[in-house]
């Protein structure tokens, strides 16, 4: 696609911005859905946040935005009108401008692995699921979208204290049907929310038992055959959903909130 005078706006904010991997992704389905829009990165330091905010507000280029480090939390507080999981959990990572200058915000993050899933032909309703790393913000985004698309049960584990009490917290609140287990219990699905794995020498948070006996182990962070977890389930015969597919599932929720629309996986 030609970018013209007409050409729409979707940045990605964030500070630094250069490490951000979804603007490709993002302009091919933009090119596919034959939207004339484009996403580029957009370095957006603290300081410069609210003068961004004015600019996404009042300029008619602008579709809106995707969030990353560290404004996902500043964004909660700037929009006009968020979803319910966003106001579940308390920071943003999608923003939607609309004609009159209204600011909407999503956190899709969780959404974008169930996608994932249901795209890989797994289902996720009244399965038991165990997250390492369940405090983090993906891990805390999981964990909500998941117990929205019906899991009957949690195993939550988390390294920090504080973090846990918080994932546990928002479950006990809005989720009290979803049980909690104890650390260590089986569990049908198995999800690394954490970064072990990208180094050849981490420790797996599963055993060889526990992923030849879960219907499928999700790692949200590298592709097939490139992390120490997801080679391993691999030869043990274990489906896996991987992050590069869990990417995949974050284009189609973001673009699909941006649009205001929804998107085929």
């Amino acid at each position: 696609m030609q970018v013209t005078g007409k050409t729409k706006y979707i940045p990605i904010i964030g500070h630094p911005a250069w490490k951000v991997v979804s603007p490709p992704a993002i302009n091919d389905r933009l090119a596919k859905e034959r939207v004339d829009a484009v996403m580029t990165a957009l370095d957006v330091t603290p300081e410069a946040l609210p003068a961004f905010w004015t600019l996404l507000r009042t300029s008619e280029t602008m579709l809106g935005c995707s969030i990353t480090f560290p404004h996902k939390q500043p964004a909660f507080e700037e929009v006009d009108s968020r979803t319910d999981r966003a106001e579940r959990l308390g920071a943003l990572n999608t923003v939607r401008r609309g004609a009159d200058g209204h600011l909407a915000g999503d956190a899709t993050d969780g959404l974008a692995l169930c996608a994932a899933i249901t795209a890989a032909g797994h289902d996720l309703a009244g399965r038991s699921v165990r997250i390492v790393g369940a405090g983090g913000g993906a891990g805390l985004a999981i964990a909500d979208a998941f117990c929205e698309a019906g899991v009957t049960a949690l195993v939550l584990e988390e390294s920090d204290p504080a973090r846990l009490d918080a994932v546990t917290e928002l479950l006990v609140t809005h989720w009290p049907q979803v049980a909690l287990l104890a650390p260590g219990s089986a569990a049908e699905v198995q999800v690394n929310a954490t970064t072990l794995g990208l180094k050849d020498d981490d420790a797996l948070p599963f055993t060889d038992a526990e992923l030849r006996a879960a219907a499928f182990v999700c790692d949200i962070v590298g592709p097939v055959g490139q992390t120490v977890l997801t080679r391993r389930a691999a030869a043990l015969g274990t489906a896996v959903v991987d992050g590069t597919a869990m990417g995949e599932g974050q284009v189609t929720a973001q673009l699909s909130f941006i649009l205001d629309r929804p998107l085929a996986g």
